[in-house]
């Protein structure tokens, strides 16, 4: 456990708090709240501070300014790791693990998409690149590869 860490629980830092999935993972950790601790992520203010008001452990984090990760970073154990879909995601997934290693983390699961490591399309390419780094990076991890949400579909309008 990160010798920083207040808790006896696990504390899980979720990427993406305010995403689809993310919220859909702080519900799975709810159910098991007497195991692990939760701690929501976001890059605006106004949301972390609307959490912590709510009696959530939450965080300022912005994927863009790696200078928030320490601070972020400090206690946590685990990480989700999600990202949007852009180029950006590289620089910004390699700059959280270094930070991550660094902290001490025992665990990082990554949302990744499904593919067979030699992908050419640019964002399954990015997301691969991503895997391998995380993999290097010297914390324990586990890679998720949905093929698809259905969530999507049912947004889906034409």
């Amino acid at each position: 456990m990160n010798e920083q860490s207040t808790s006896q629980k696990p504390r899980i830092l979720i990427l993406g708090s305010t995403g689809r999935t993310g919220k859909a993972i702080i519900g799975e950790l709810k159910q098991r709240s007497d195991s692990v601790q939760i701690v929501y992520s976001s890059r605006n203010r106004v949301q972390v501070e609307a959490w912590r008001q709510e009696g959530k452990d939450a965080v300022f984090l912005d994927l863009n300014d790696a200078r928030t990760f320490p601070t972020a970073l400090t206690g946590i154990d685990r990480l989700f790791l999600t990202t949007g879909y852009t180029v950006e995601m590289v620089h910004q997934s390699k700059t959280i693990v270094d930070a991550a290693a660094d902290a001490g983390l025992e665990f990082i699961v990554h949302l990744g998409i499904f593919g067979n490591g030699r992908a050419t399309d640019p964002h399954f390419a990015w997301h691969e690149m991503v895997e391998r780094y995380i993999e290097g990076s010297g914390v324990a991890w586990s890679h998720i590869h949905p093929n698809f949400f259905m969530d999507n579909l049912l947004t889906f309008r034409s």
